[in-house]
């Protein structure tokens, strides 16, 4: 049984879903569409656009993809086909599968292609008008998919370190009360430069803490790109991934079992708690929930 626990939506844009997308809704982006030659183009042409071609430890590199694949959010049906298609593809791969929803990033990259500054946008609005509509239309891709497929899959909603507006957040916050149902927790993400790359802001922590009651089950991300030396350290030392001081006690926090060369495991006890969670999460999605 293959069961993928950690996917992003958007990383999980392939060049021919980006490809499909595109001509279903005539998006002539320059990654999408060649001005040149007046012809959209193929999927190779995108892949080298949106594809790592080696490892690296840089993460600019690789949010680089992520940015160039949100070209393609310039509507909420343009986001839907998208899910749609992201999660069919998933389901092929896998035998069951969580799918990770960074909802602010995607309202906030829609709102610039509609031409809106996002921060002039009132929170409230931000949130009902914008993210919910988001929301709503990966929810219901998941479901059809799900339908169509009899595979399970969750949606675990992603919040950045980043933080770029409180306000925003809390009205984020919010909306998704509404729709915990529907979703299988949190998820703590986001790299910003050192010193500190993985902080955990005041009001981030307020806006967990707001959610939690209705979303318990929160992951954090932890030494993506900190390094294989970092990441071979036992828990507990101060220079250790997830280990900075900011992550509430009791919450596990995921660290890829390989280094971003893929080299070797991480350290046993980060490798032992990793394959715990995991192995409990796939318990999970066989009992369908």
């Amino acid at each position: 049984m293959h069961l993928d626990l950690h996917r992003h939506l958007e990383g999980s844009h392939s060049p021919a879903a980006l490809a499909k997308v595109a001509r279903e809704f005539n998006l002539r982006s320059p990654l999408l569409f060649d001005d040149a030659t007046q012809r959209f183009r193929d999927e190779q042409s995108i892949a080298a656009q949106v594809t790592l071609t080696e490892p690296s430890d840089d993460s600019s590199r690789f949010y680089r993809c992520i940015v160039q694949a949100r070209q393609a959010y310039v509507s909420v049906e343009a986001i839907a086909a998208l899910s749609v298609l992201a999660f069919r593809e998933a389901a092929e791969d896998t035998d069951g599968f969580e799918l990770r929803l960074s909802l602010f990033s995607m309202v906030r990259t829609l709102l610039e292609h509609q031409r809106l500054a996002w921060r002039d946008v009132p929170p409230v609005v931000f949130a009902e008008r914008w993210a919910q509509p988001i929301l709503l239309a990966v929810l219901a891709a998941r479901d059809q998919v799900a339908k169509e497929t009899g595979t399970p899959m969750v949606v675990r909603l992603g919040l950045s370190r980043t933080f770029e507006s409180e306000p925003h957040y809390r009205a984020l916050a919010d909306m998704v009360v509404e729709h915990a149902p529907r979703l299988v927790g949190l998820d703590v993400l986001g790299i910003v430069p050192p010193p500190d790359a993985e902080p955990m802001p005041e009001g981030l922590v307020a806006v967990l803490e707001r959610l939690r009651p209705h979303l318990p089950d929160l992951t954090i991300h932890a030494g993506e790109f900190s390094g294989r030396r970092a990441r071979a350290r036992k828990p507990g030392h101060p220079r250790a991934p997830g280990e900075s001081g900011h992550h509430p006690r009791g919450v596990p926090i995921e660290q890829p079992p390989l280094d971003s060369h893929g080299r070797g495991p991480a350290g046993e006890g980060p490798r032992q708690r990793a394959v715990a969670r995991a192995a409990a999460r796939a318990r999970a999605l066989r009992a369908g929930q």
